[in-house]
């Protein structure tokens, strides 16, 4: 180190105490700052890292780093690197370097004469199509693109900048005027990375000592293919590493590139102290520190149950629910090669087992005594009514229908209207079916009509196929004419669900003046909500308001308890564990739209 300082200051007549200032660079001493994230930074659902960025220097400020690529393009190279790999090597860098930092990048080629081939610019792209097409051609003048390039830091730097030179060449140029350069590089504040290709001491000497006399690093490479890794190595700013942590964690090692650093910590639920520390090729050490704080976005989990002299109800009242099916000739289409027909009628039979004893039921059908062409839009008929103990006849008519005939849907929701005599309670019309009105009557407003009278109707969509679009829009209109809910069965498995889903009692769930959910009694649906305040809305006689607090992670379980003619509720209240709200309404609408 002495021998090269007595060499450049004989050199450039400078005195000693002059250059000691030199030295030490133009710094204000190591300095770094996380860039991203700001503490305003709020995490994405469900996020659990964070990428930390920022710049780290050991010369001039840390706000904005301006570096610039000093390329040589002598005709040398195409003997030393007829792969190009410095073209690789600085197009690396560029793309290593932290893509949140506020960088401006500039090229400079250099033969006998100096050229700014990509003034400084902030597009990276723009720098790396240029690098990527240097040529190669001429002799080598290291102070010519040292020179050029400090033209364009003084015409375009920013104040406050770290000004980066990066030095890369194959051969040795005219000492003198290099030196000339370096000095002319450190009253800029700039300093100057080297890197040699090659195994010439003398352009060795050289290079190491124009990088020592500005504060940079130098670094030599006698094989080619190892530029890529050797642009990496440069510490381009003094700094030799940064370490990442939150909330006193281990400490990580950041990837530094070009006086960049970045990395990714994990976050936590609440306040995340996040500290980046750097320590210099001098051994000086500094850091900054942000506070990010992360609010529970998850969802909290809500279910609805009902008892009712002790034991688990699908209805806090008397229940009466007549199911109208569909028998029509279109009950013949198939569903993975079973007629639909047949589906409905096993699972008609399967679920009459396990309807609760308390549930008055009741069983119509249209179109299973005329053939369609027959165009009988009166064909339906009440093949069970309401009475104790009839599961076994319902049974036995569910086992004997056939498709056959039309589809008077109408004309079946208004002979329905009758068929509850005197029962009140909650009452209710479930309606399975595989399409829409076919002899011109009008559902929606049969349905309407059965309302007034205080029955919802509930449609369930059965194997809709290639029409399922239009008609699905159609039935639903039929259960919204009603209060009634509109479920969608593409499968025996299906078919049963919405069966449960639709014999008991329904509720809504409001925030403010929106549903948000629906469902039903003893399905045991768990629904997942954001955090807030809610009520749930039994649709009964007469009807049942719940209000329910929500907080993220919860798991509440609101029961309402019916004894003799008192109705009350209780909650209870439990955790899970993280559900992100986002991916569940994400993944809801694309089963809505699915159906």
């Amino acid at each position: 180190m002495c021998n090269r300082l007595i060499l450049l200051i004989c050199s450039l007549s400078f005195t000693a105490s002059s250059f000691a200032v030199g030295q030490e660079g133009s710094a204000t001493g190591l300095q770094i700052e996380i860039q991203s994230p700001s503490p305003e930074f709020s995490p994405a659902e469900g996020e659990i890292t964070v990428e930390v960025d920022g710049i780290a220097s050991a010369i001039g400020g840390v706000r904005y780093l301006d570096m610039i690529f000093v390329m040589d393009t002598s005709s040398s190279l195409r003997g030393t690197d007829p792969g190009d790999f410095r073209s690789q090597g600085a197009i690396g860098l560029v793309q290593n370097l932290s893509p949140k930092s506020d960088i401006q990048i500039g090229v400079v080629s250099f033969d006998n004469k100096g050229e700014l081939a990509q003034p400084l610019t902030s597009d990276r792209d723009l720098a790396i199509g240029v690098l990527n097409d240097l040529p190669r051609s001429g002799s080598t003048n290291l102070a010519a693109g040292i020179r050029t390039a400090l033209n364009e830091l003084e015409q375009n730097g920013r104040p406050g900048s770290s000004r980066v030179i990066m030095l890369f060449t194959d051969g040795m140029s005219n000492e003198q005027k290099a030196y000339d350069a370096a000095v002319k590089a450190h009253s800029q504040h700039a300093t100057i990375q080297t890197l040699l290709l090659g195994s010439s001491q003398k352009g060795g000497s050289i290079l190491d000592t124009i990088a020592w006399a500005t504060g940079g690093s130098f670094v030599q490479v006698s094989d080619p293919a190892k530029l890529p890794q050797a642009f990496l190595d440069l510490r381009t700013t003094g700094v030799d590493s940064v370490t990442l942590s939150v909330n006193g964690s281990a400490p990580v090692s950041a990837k530094l590139a070009g006086g960049t650093f970045s990395g990714n910590l994990p976050l936590a639920i609440g306040e995340n102290r996040i500290v980046a520390f750097a320590t210099s090729l001098d051994g000086d050490t500094k850091e900054s520190t942000v506070t990010v704080t992360v609010r529970d976005a998850s969802c909290a989990a809500l279910e609805v149950t009902a008892m009712k002299q002790g034991r688990p109800v699908i209805s806090l009242n008397d229940r009466a629910v007549e199911v109208v099916v569909d028998a029509s000739r279109s009950m013949w289409g198939q569903i993975d090669g079973k007629a639909k027909m047949t589906i409905a009628k096993e699972i008609l039979q399967d679920v009459s087992y396990w309807f609760p004893e308390d549930l008055d039921l009741a069983l119509r059908a249209y179109g299973s005594n005329s053939p369609s062409t027959n165009n009988n839009c009166a064909d339906s008929a009440l093949l069970v009514p309401f009475a104790d103990y009839n599961r076994e006849p319902i049974r036995g008519a569910i086992g004997g229908l056939r498709p056959l005939g039309q589809t008077p849907i109408a004309y079946a929701l208004n002979q329905a209207a009758s068929d509850f005599g005197t029962l009140q309670g909650d009452r209710a019309v479930v309606l399975v079916t595989d399409g829409i009105e076919s002899c011109g009557g009008d559902p929606v407003q049969a349905a309407r009509e059965l309302s007034e009278q205080g029955i919802a109707v509930h449609v369930i969509g059965f194997g809709l196929g290639s029409a399922a679009d239009e008609d699905a829009a159609s039935l639903r209109a039929v259960a919204n004419a009603s209060g009634g809910r509109y479920v969608v069965a593409g499968s025996a498995e299906e078919l049963k669900d919405a069966l449960a889903e639709t014999v008991a009692t329904s509720f809504s769930v409001f925030k403010g003046g929106a549903e948000v959910a629906t469902g039903s009694l003893g399905a045991a649906e768990t629904m997942y909500l954001p955090e807030g305040e809610y009520r749930v809305e039994l649709h009964s006689t007469p009807p049942q308001v719940v209000p329910v607090s929500l907080a993220p992670r919860d798991r509440v379980t609101v029961t309402l308890k019916k004894s003799g003619e008192d109705v009350s509720h209780l909650e209870q209240r439990g955790q899970i564990q993280h559900q992100s709200c986002e991916a569940l309404a994400t993944s809801m609408e694309r089963m809505q739209a699915s159906e």
